[in-house]
């Protein structure tokens, strides 16, 4: 269902609860709907002004206000009635406007009704038509407007987030069934292979420990297209193969430190859906969130940040962590000042830059201790230490051991 017509249906909504009129605009300014009476006094008002009316421009400003703020924007209009503008974006982009109102605060007041016509060198032959018909808008407390206006404004971001949610599932949805096609195709074409060979299941671990989620959906997927080939599109096979790499990664992420109690019930709730849905796309897809959520999972001993630039700078982190990245690469990446990152990255994950960069590596020196025959030296220098040495210490500084004694007492 088009956006613009499920907002429609929305605003009339809106009106029919509150009796306040509704315009829509496009981001042109473009008139599209009205929903509700317009007003006598409003007609008056601009007959009296003629071609220098100033509603017009008072409207569009109030507009780009509430696009520029990003929230709805109280304002009284020329006229002296009060009106609202709320935005209506969709994945960051401005699809329209909304203009509520006129509403009135208080009765006809003639101290007001005089204000105005002198203020706009009005004719005195409007003075009693003006008030006599300023009392047709909606009579609102002025709380009760500022609660019209949240109102409105949770309506509509509710609407086109959860119209952008939709739309972002189904095309994920797609682009992991094209994707699984193609690897089906590459298995059609591939000698006899397991379906979740013991390599592409260890890679799949290092990916969610380490919080490589683009590389560990690209590998899901890929597994699932071997899956999907070797078992005929059998959709129990392939249940099957999902509660196994279900239990294979929960049981990995406990064995890195996760936490025991929280992942079995996260694990409880996988498993029914696996085994409650019908549908083999949809399967498909509970496999791929369960992933993601894994992911996300391996790393509650840190807090999720709030900022989106601070959510930027980690993505990024998780990608280059093994190189050697400076504060001042995570801030250009982020688009922030360092200092300032540096304090944000204190007060929202409690711990400082440099320690979760530590951390981070340490994670994934044990993993490559526990599933690997690299040398102590190949792992430094894989991980960005500067020497073999400098690597021990650090290594034992956050475990207790040295990685010699950590491998051997595998």
């Amino acid at each position: 269902m088009n956006l613009l017509y499920q907002l429609s249906d929305h605003l009339y909504t809106y009106h029919y609860a509150t009796n306040v009129s509704l315009t829509l605009y496009s981001p042109e300014n473009e008139l599209l709907e009205t929903f509700g009476p317009s007003y006598p006094y409003c007609s008056l008002f601009q007959e009296a002004c003629g071609k220098y009316c100033p509603c017009a421009k008072s409207h569009m400003h109030a507009c780009k206000e509430a696009d520029r703020l990003g929230d709805g924007y109280i304002f009284s209009c020329p006229a002296g009635y009060i009106l609202f503008a709320i935005p209506v974006f969709k994945d960051n982009h401005l699809m329209a406007n909304v203009l509520a109102g006129p509403i009135a605060l208080d009765y006809p007041d003639m101290d007001l009704i005089d204000e105005t016509i002198q203020k706009y060198g009005l004719s005195l032959e409007y003075r009693s038509k003006l008030y006599s018909t300023y009392s047709n808008a909606p009579l609102i407390e002025p709380h009760r407007a500022r609660y019209l206006c949240k109102l409105l404004f949770s309506l509509i971001s509710n609407l086109t987030s959860s119209y952008s949610g939709l739309q972002a599932y189904q095309s994920a949805q797609n682009e992991q069934q094209s994707k699984i096609s193609e690897f089906i195709q590459i298995a059609k074409n591939t000698s006899t292979m397991p379906a979740t060979p013991y390599d592409m299941e260890k890679q799949l671990i290092e990916d969610v420990l380490n919080g490589n989620r683009e590389h560990a959906s690209a590998l899901l997927n890929e597994m699932l297209g071997r899956i999907y080939f070797a078992s005929g599109n059998n959709i129990e096979i392939i249940r099957t193969h999902c509660i196994e790499l279900t239990a294979l990664l929960s049981r990995a992420i406990i064995e890195n430190g996760g936490n025991e109690k929280d992942i079995y019930q996260l694990t409880d709730t996988f498993l029914h859906k696996l085994t409650s849905t019908k549908d083999l796309t949809d399967l498909s897809m509970s496999l791929l969130e369960i992933l993601h959520n894994f992911i996300s999972l391996a790393f509650t001993k840190y807090k999720t940040p709030d900022t989106p630039a601070l959510q930027s700078a980690l993505e990024y982190i998780n990608d280059n962590y093994c190189s050697d990245i400076t504060l001042q690469d995570v801030a250009d990446h982020a688009g922030l000042n360092p200092a300032y990152l540096s304090s944000l990255f204190k007060k929202e994950m409690e711990v400082n830059f440099s320690d979760y960069i530590t951390d981070k590596r340490i994670t994934q020196a044990k993993f490559l201790l526990q599933n690997s025959n690299a040398s102590i030296i190949e792992i430094a220098g894989t991980l960005g230490f500067q020497s073999q040495s400098y690597f021990s210490n650090v290594f034992k500084k956050y475990t207790g051991k040295t990685p010699k004694q950590f491998r051997h007492s595998l």
